[in-house]
Parts: C-alpha cells; structure tokens; sequence
C-alpha cells in the first residue's frame, strides 16, 4: 500500500469515526437528557459505555486481524457501527440509546484495530509515527468541527438528527475504503486464529515492560483527555454558562493544538526521532497537569486561565499517540495487530473509568474533571520515565 494523499485522507478518517460518533454527541447531552427525561450525569455516562465496549472489543479484533487479514474486520466493524447508529437514531428512551452506543462502539473497534495495523505492515517505527502523525492530522479535523455540526444539527432539527449524520459518514467511508485500499498483511506473515495463541501472545506482550511501558503512558495521558471530553459539557454549558454553539468553539480550540502538534510531530520526528519529541510532549503534559492542580484551589477561576492548560493537555495527544504506539510496536515482534488491540483496550478502559469517575464526583463544578486530568497526567510522565528509559538508551 503507497500511503499518497488519497490513502492518508480515507485512512483519516476511517480514524476519525469513534471521534465523531463520541464529539458530534456532545452538545446533545443536556437536550437528550430533557428529551428521554433523565439526568444528564446518565446521558454523560453513554460515553463511558461506548469507551468501555470499544476497549474490549478490541481484544477479538486483534488476532482476528492478525489471522484474516485487515480489510475482512474493517468492513465488518463499518457494518456494525452502522447498525448502531441506526438504532441511536429510532431511540426513544435511555435503554435503547444505551444498546445502539454499544453496537456503534462493538463495530468502531474493529475499525480501529484494522485500520491501524494496516498502517504498520511494512513500516519502520519512525515511518509509521510520521504516518500516524499525518493520518492523526486528518483526523483531528473531526473533533475540531464535530461539536460545531451537533450544535448547528441542534438549532435547527432534532438530536436524532445527529446520528442520521453519522450514518452518512459511515456509508461514505465504508465506500471509499472498499474500493481504494487493498489488503495489507500478506498471507505468509498471518497467524492461524486459535484461542490458546492469541492468549500466549496477549501475555507475551503484557509481560514485555517496554510495550507495556509506551501503552500505559498513551493511556493515562488519553484518559486525562477522555475525563475531559465526558465533563467538558458540564463544565463549559452548565457552570460557566456558555451556550452550545460557544461550546463547540472552545472545544475546537483544543482540537486545532491537536492539528498544531501533529505538524509540528511530523516535521521534528526527521530532525531528533520520535522518541525525543515524545519527552518534550510529556514535559509540556507534566506543568499543564501541574497548574491545572494549582487551579483546583480557586472558587471559580477565569474561564480563559481554566481553558489555557487544558488546551496543551489535549494537543499533546496529537505528538503522544503516534510516537508512544510506534514504541510499543517496536518491540513487539509481529503481532502488530495483537499490540493495536491491546494498546486500544488500554486506553479505551482507562479512558472509561476516567469517564465514570467524572461522573461519580459531579459536585456541581469543575474540580472533578480538572483533578482527574491532572492526576493522569502525572501518572504519564511517572510510567514513560520508570519504564520506557531502556527503550530511549537501546536506540541511541
């Protein structure tokens, strides 16, 4: 496969389909929660659901990817997703929203695991980071204009509405990757699917301090940023008593220091290699987590000082999750697609719990959520600098 322009943008947004099917929903939150008569920490909580179903699907599509090839479990996850979408868009009350979020995320990991095993086969660690940097960079525009579309759906139609949207995104994509991108994984280099193989190769890799190291890292850092997408709602519509559209604007911001970062990854990685850049960007996620625990000691800080550190949080993942991926791969042989899984499952369990918890310790303001990013943020730093110092030193 040639990774030209055209690759790169359907790949891209391939990615950015959990982006979307998660932003867009965003400024519905407090209207479905009217609409379907609940609280609105409930609806919040269909964004854990989805991350926590997402997580451990992840764990069947790897070595069914890595046994059958990438395209077969693309196109099945794209069907999936559909169907949840569909059922999301006939939902009438908090069960059936709840069941189509599942199905959407049941169906978006298998995207997700084929989609980026795809582009690793045959890639060196560095050209894969630079790769995922600028397939990162196409699909960052998705949660820079998500929340701007499920606002304008809003002002003039239903919530519904917002997943007749991304039913036509999904049949868009499904098309596109269907009749321009081929099979990647060679049937030479594929491992038979057998149960007790694609547990031995789990624990092969759960055992390896250096993927775990890269995996733990990206994933506490990505909580921090999924505690933030689950509160951000909350925070920026109830408390500071911006309107929906505001907040589809302020949300964009930290989405356009995501596209900054990966341009600025994709460029450095040539001069210093991943790996530096990855320590420069957990430097910057350490003082954000830093001031953000300094704020927790105002009332009510300005909404332009709160929004500041947080902004670098999120940016950050636009250099921390193709460079801290390129780590773990490197060291895992050739179970790109069993370390893809398992990465995913990482992050996407841990970017639940950090959902739950926001949720849990909704004490009407911005403590939980600024508390919790912090907290992960440090947790990063700590985890890269106890356990992925051996990988820096061997490739010098």
């Amino acid at each position: 496969m040639t990774l030209n322009l055209g690759t790169i943008l359907i790949l891209g947004l391939l990615s950015a389909l959990t982006p979307l099917a998660i932003d867009t929903y965003l400024p519905s939150i407090p209207a479905i929660a009217e609409s379907i008569n609940t609280e609105i920490n409930l609806v919040q909580l269909t964004i854990s659901i989805y991350l926590g179903v997402y997580a451990f699907s992840q764990l069947l599509y790897g070595p069914i990817s890595d046994a059958y090839g990438r395209r077969k479990v693309l196109l099945f996850g794209m069907a999936v997703f559909f169907i949840g979408t569909l059922i999301c868009i006939f939902s009438t009350d908090f069960n059936s929203l709840m069941l189509g979020r599942a199905i959407q995320a049941f169906g978006g990991a298998g995207v997700a695991v084929a989609n980026q095993s795809l582009v690793k086969d045959g890639l060196s660690p560095d050209q894969f980071a630079k790769a995922m940097s600028y397939i990162m960079l196409v699909m960052s525009v998705a949660p820079l204009i998500a929340p701007l579309i499920g606002g304008a759906i809003l002002l003039v139609l239903d919530w519904h509405y917002i997943f007749v949207f991304l039913a036509l995104i999904t049949l868009i994509s499904a098309s596109l990757f269907y009749f321009k991108i081929p099979e990647t994984l060679a049937l030479e280099k594929r491992h038979p699917l057998a149960l007790k193989s694609a547990l031995l190769n789990y624990y092969k890799l759960l055992r390896n301090p250096l993927v775990m190291g890269h995996i733990l890292t990206g994933a506490f850092h990505f909580t921090g940023m999924i505690t933030f997408i689950t509160g951000s709602a909350y925070v920026y519509i109830e408390f500071y008593g911006v309107s929906e559209q505001m907040f589809g604007v302020l949300f964009a911001l930290n989405m356009i220091a995501m596209m900054l970062a990966t341009t600025i990854n994709a460029r450095l990685i040539d001069k210093i290699g991943a790996k530096k850049v990855t320590e420069h960007a957990l430097k910057a996620v350490l003082v954000c987590s830093l001031i953000m625990l300094g704020l927790m000691f105002f009332t009510k800080p300005s909404l332009s000082i709160l929004i500041l550190p947080i902004i670098i949080f999120v940016g950050c993942l636009g250099i921390l999750g193709g460079g801290l991926m390129a780590g773990a791969m490197q060291h895992a042989g050739n179970l790109n697609g069993s370390v893809t899984a398992l990465a995913g499952t990482t992050r996407f369990s841990m970017g639940a719990v950090g959902g739950i918890l926001v949720s849990l310790l909704h004490n009407d303001s911005f403590t939980p959520m600024l508390g919790i990013m912090a907290v992960c943020g440090l947790a990063s730093f700590t985890c890269y600098h106890l356990f992925c110092k051996q990988s820096v030193a061997t490739s010098k």
